[in-house]
């Protein structure tokens, strides 16, 4: 990461849930690039898992059991996050597109 790296969190974020996301994504990758690319999101939905990543960062999925594709974030810091699996987070963060699910990194609870 850069030197001059980016305060996501004192950015106003996109404000979105889990499902919108996930859809337009799903719907025009493209299209939805040019929307939340490398800007500051405010994604709510359901906690489906807590992890950690090989860098030892939280590693969130929030969005539907039943659905496909998900989002996922990589926290900013490693603060534990009080939300049970199951239910419903809001986390801020910096939308970097999208593999299987779509990705956010320095994500903060909100």
């Amino acid at each position: 990461s850069s030197n001059n790296h980016r305060q996501v969190q004192s950015e106003t974020g996109i404000v979105i849930t889990s499902d919108s996301l996930v859809a337009k994504y799903q719907a025009d990758e493209k299209l939805a690039n040019s929307l939340y690319l490398n800007k500051a999101v405010v994604v709510t939905g359901v906690l489906l898992s807590i992890d950690k990543n090989q860098e030892g960062k939280t590693t969130l999925v929030i969005g539907r059991s039943e659905s496909f594709s998900n989002v996922s974030v990589t926290m900013t810091s490693n603060t534990p996050i009080t939300q049970k699996v199951g239910e419903s987070i809001t986390i801020k963060g910096l939308c970097t597109g999208a593999l299987s699910d779509v990705v956010i990194t320095d994500g903060v609870v909100e």
